[in-house]
C-alpha cells in the first residue's frame, strides 16, 4: 500500500511539474476539434415525416377492433422496410426529378417504427436543408402509391408533415468539442508520462540513495555563470 502510494504521489508530481504544458495542448486540441467542425465538417439537415399505418375510415365505418389494431401494428416494420425499397425510392426520384441514383438516394433515407404503435417515421438526411424537406414528404406520398398497388387499398396515413429543417443535425459542435478536450487532455498526459520516462537524467540526490541504494559521494552545484 505505501508503495502504490509512493507512486501515485510520483505520478501526481510528473502533473503537476508539467501542468503548463498540459493545459496548453488540451486548449489546442480542443480548438482543433472546433475549429475542423465549424469550417471543414460540412452540416447537414434531418427531416422527418410521420405517417399512421391505419385504414381510411369513414364515420359510417366500424370501429377497429383489436386484431386489426394488432395487425396495424405488425405492419409498421413492414411498411418501414417497404419505405427504403427499390420501388419507393425510384418514385421519389422520378417525381422530384433528382439527380441520384437509388443507392445514393438510400443513403439518405431511414425509418424508425415507434414501438408498438401504428406510428411510422421517415427521415431524410441531406446537406440541403430543402431537399431533405421535399424528399421526406415525397417520400411518404410515394409510399402511398406503392401500399395501394400491393394491397389494393392506402393504409399510409400522413400524421405530420415534414418541414424545413430549422438547423443542421450534425456535426455536434458541443459534442466534438468535448470529445476533442478529453482526447487533448489524455495525449497530453501521456505525453509528460512519456518525457519523463524517457528522461534518464538525474535531478535528485534522493533518486542515488533511495532507489538505487547507493552512496551519495559528490555533489556538483548548479550555477548559471557556469552555463555561461
Amino acid at each position: 500500500m505505501n508503495e502504490e502510494t509512493i507512486d501515485l504521489s510520483k505520478l501526481w508530481q510528473m502533473i503537476r511539474k508539467k501542468m503548463g504544458l498540459i493545459i496548453v495542448l488540451t486548449v489546442l486540441v480542443t480548438m482543433l476539434a472546433g475549429i475542423v467542425t465549424f469550417f471543414f465538417i460540412e452540416p447537414e439537415y434531418k427531416s422527418t415525416v410521420s405517417v399512421f399505418i391505419s385504414d381510411e375510415r369513414d364515420g359510417n365505418s366500424v370501429s377497429e377492433t383489436i386484431n386489426d389494431i394488432n395487425m396495424y401494428q405488425k405492419l409498421v416494420d413492414t411498411y418501414a422496410e417497404i419505405a427504403k425499397s427499390r420501388t419507393v425510392s425510384e418514385d421519389v426520384i422520378k417525381n422530384l426529378d433528382l439527380n441520384l441514383t437509388v443507392g445514393q438516394f438510400q443513403g439518405m433515407i431511414s425509418t424508425s417504427p415507434k414501438g408498438n404503435t401504428q406510428f411510422l417515421n421517415l427521415s431524410v438526411t441531406s446537406t440541403d436543408r430543402e431537399l431533405a424537406y421535399k424528399v421526406a414528404n415525397q417520400m411518404a406520398r410515394s409510399l402511398k402509391v406503392v401500399s395501394r398497388e400491393l394491397r389494393g387499398t392506402d393504409i399510409v396515413q400522413i400524421l405530420d408533415p415534414a418541414n424545413v429543417p430549422g438547423g443542421p443535425s450534425s456535426p455536434n459542435l458541443q459534442m466534438n468539442l468535448a470529445i476533442g478536450f478529453v482526447l487533448g487532455l489524455m495525449l497530453s498526459v501521456f505525453l509528460v508520462f512519456l518525457m519523463e520516462f524517457m528522461d534518464k537524467t538525474v535531478k535528485d540526490p534522493d533518486f542515488i540513495t533511495n532507489e538505487l541504494n547507493l552512496p551519495l559521494l559528490a555533489a556538483i552545484p548548479f550555477s548559471e555563470d557556469m552555463q555561461a
